[in-house]
């Protein structure tokens, strides 16, 4: 499991656009939301760099 810190995840708009962004790269993967911690824990067969591009991409920055 991949736990990134998403500090521009700053509400539920936030969680789901980033949830549709990661369902529409990978529809099996698990997310779970830390919205207080602004973390984003998952379960992906997909390469970090993948999900951190695609983030990216969408205007989130990981650490």
């Amino acid at each position: 499991m991949l736990t990134l810190t998403v500090p521009d995840m700053t509400c539920g708009h936030c969680v789901g656009v980033i949830s549709g962004i990661l369902t529409g790269l990978d529809p099996d993967c698990e997310l779970n939301f830390e919205l207080a911690s602004r973390k984003v824990s998952i379960s992906s067969t997909l390469p970090r760099e993948d999900i951190v591009e695609a983030l990216s991409d969408a205007g989130y920055s990981c650490e």
